[in-house]
């Protein structure tokens, strides 16, 4: 799942000139958000912290929001600012991570997505419903009743030419919408809509409490995102994206670049897979810190964070600093002048 890319590669080459443009440490996660990818792309931000500043490039279909909240807070908290490259589809629960990013550089076919929580149909297999679904439905239901209604009552009276009163009128056509409408929402699950609901204000709450460490966007526009839009597939470009957030670049150079080489992973991350990717650094992880899937342990001893939301403490500054440097001592040599004067 992690992977650090040898520098001689292209992608290698190009990441360490983005990193070195942007004076910013550089990380891919392609792939559906979920916990395996958090505690995946946690483990490489502990042991391949270099900068004060940090790109994600995000490419997902969308995933859960807990686990896109705490991607974005852990950024959040170990750098002084991060921001993310959007080469593609981020959809859904990385549109929550984009409202903790400081800025959004998008490319050309970029295309972020309304926050909508999703579960499977009930009595069907394997069919995801959507919570932007189920409103849109329970709404247009209620709207075609009310237009039965008035429509009908007028009619009825105009019809009748007075002989039929406008209050006989609506007791008429009022028994007759609800006796249309009754069987239409009697099979809305209401345990179902309340679980939609309280998803959707999850959403919300995660969304709100990022932007307002970041700064990126109001409260408004973050409810905007989860109930403003018809669908979950509904594209939301970069026209749209610069009304939503404050700071909203189209990406360029070498980033757009990175993008190009990052083409295979798009497609991987389309079909389901997760893919992590660290550009900035261009060796391998200590065999003693590596575990047999290929990832960095948490040694023990790690220091807590007396507050998440803040910038690392001083302490764990420092056991930082001493992991990095007991990587440079014991590990293969980095990149040498002539791959950094190549890329």
């Amino acid at each position: 799942m992690a992977e650090t890319i040898h520098a001689k590669s292209q992608l290698g080459k190009v990441g360490l000139r983005a990193a070195k443009e942007h004076s910013s440490d550089v990380y891919v996660y392609a792939g559906r958000i979920d916990e395996r990818g958090y505690v995946a792309l946690r483990n490489e931000v502990l042991f391949a912290r270099r900068s004060e500043k940090a790109i994600l490039i995000l490419i997902t279909p969308g995933g859960s929001d807990a686990a896109a909240f705490k991607i974005a807070r852990l950024l959040q908290t170990f750098y002084d600012s991060f921001d993310i490259f959007i080469p593609a589809h981020c959809k859904s629960a990385g549109t929550i991570v984009a409202l903790g990013a400081n800025r959004l550089w998008m490319s050309p076919f970029a295309e972020l997505g309304p926050i909508d929580a999703q579960g499977l149909q009930r009595d069907e297999l394997g069919i995801v419903d959507s919570s932007l679904s189920t409103q849109a439905s329970l709404e247009a239901v209620m709207q075609a009743s009310a237009k039965f209604f008035e429509t009908s009552v007028a009619n009825l009276v105009l019809l009748s030419q007075g002989s039929i009163s406008f209050k006989l009128a609506a007791d008429i056509c009022g028994s007759m919408a609800t006796d249309i409408v009754s069987p239409l929402v009697a099979r809305i699950d209401p345990a179902v809509l309340g679980r939609q609901k309280r998803a959707s204000d999850q959403g919300i709450k995660y969304g709100s409490q990022l932007a307002a460490t970041s700064g990126n966007a109001d409260e408004g526009r973050v409810v905007s995102l989860a109930q403003g839009y018809p669908c979950h597939d509904f594209v939301i470009d970069f026209a749209q994206a610069k009304t939503m957030f404050r700071h909203v670049e189209r990406a360029e150079g070498t980033l757009l670049a990175l993008g190009h080489e990052l083409g295979e992973a798009i497609l991987r991350a389309s079909e389901g897979g997760i893919e992590i990717k660290v550009l900035h650094r261009t060796k391998l992880p200590n065999a003693k810190e590596a575990t047999s899937h290929g990832m960095p342990e948490i040694p023990d001893g790690f220091p807590e964070m007396s507050d998440y939301c803040g910038s690392p403490g001083e302490t764990y500054a420092d056991w930082l600093d001493e992991k990095r440097q007991a990587n440079d001592d014991q590990s293969p040599a980095e990149e040498t002048a002539e791959d950094l004067k190549a890329a």
